[in-house]
């Protein structure tokens, strides 16, 4: 599966993301979060749900979600403050807001781990 936007491509079975052809290096959790907040691209993902699924529950601090989407935006070339990409709801959650070349969003919400 592929996910295609502005001059981002992710490959989700080689599990690479690239920016304007160049391969962006991201940790495994990072990688999990931009696909998983990509294929549910439709509703708000709550912290408590990226928990569930990208830790599998796992008790994590506050700090570890706010890093791992700071560098997930980072990876996307977005910034906290210009949201364009991954946008946060205040006390709700996250949702990716990109516009999508191809829409493989319906596929399976779960990552590819």
């Amino acid at each position: 599966m592929r996910f295609d936007f502005e001059n981002i491509s992710i490959d989700c079975s080689c599990r690479e993301i690239s920016q304007g052809g160049e391969i962006v290096g991201v940790e495994p959790k990072v990688f999990d979060l931009i696909v998983y907040l990509v294929r549910n691209a439709k509703r708000v993902v709550s912290k408590d749900e990226l928990v569930d699924v990208i830790w599998e529950g796992r008790a994590i601090s506050d700090s570890t979600l706010s890093s791992c989407i700071k560098a997930a935006r980072r990876a996307l070339g977005d910034t906290g403050r210009a949201q364009r990409i991954i946008k946060t709801f205040h006390k709700q959650g996250f949702r990716f807001v990109g516009v999508l070349k191809n829409d493989d969003s319906k596929a399976s919400a779960k990552p590819t781990i």
